[in-house]
């Protein structure tokens, strides 16, 4: 084990990790779906959509839901308001994130260049 790992450990609590490691996924996903969005319905640039990267940014939604699901489990464990009420925002989030971007693959998928 390295010593950032230990210090990882040592600043947050047990399974906080997963927590924050979802909600930095989720500001990921977010800054892609503010940039679509953009191009979809403001400069109708649809070729500068994230078309291409939909099965890995879908991906990267599911499991930023399970770490923050497996987040929250842990938070639930403790008598700390804050962090259970941080975990289950978080996984919030990300579920709302999640039918944001499914949704936006659905209104776009006429827009869609695919090319076999």
């Amino acid at each position: 084990m390295r010593w950032q790992d230990r210090v990882a450990v040592l600043f947050f609590p047990q399974g906080m990790m997963l927590t924050v490691a979802a909600l930095v996924l989720f500001f990921l996903n977010l800054g892609v779906f503010l940039s679509d969005v953009n191009n979809f319905c403001i400069t109708h640039h649809y070729d500068r959509m994230s078309f291409h990267y939909t099965v890995v940014l879908m991906f990267s939604q599911v499991i930023s839901i399970c770490w923050a699901a497996i987040g929250s489990l842990y938070a639930e464990m403790t008598s700390d308001k804050f962090l259970r009420c941080f975990a289950l925002t978080v996984l919030m989030l990300n579920g709302a994130m999640f039918f944001n971007r499914l949704s936006l693959e659905f209104l776009a998928i006429q827009y869609r260049e695919e090319s076999h």
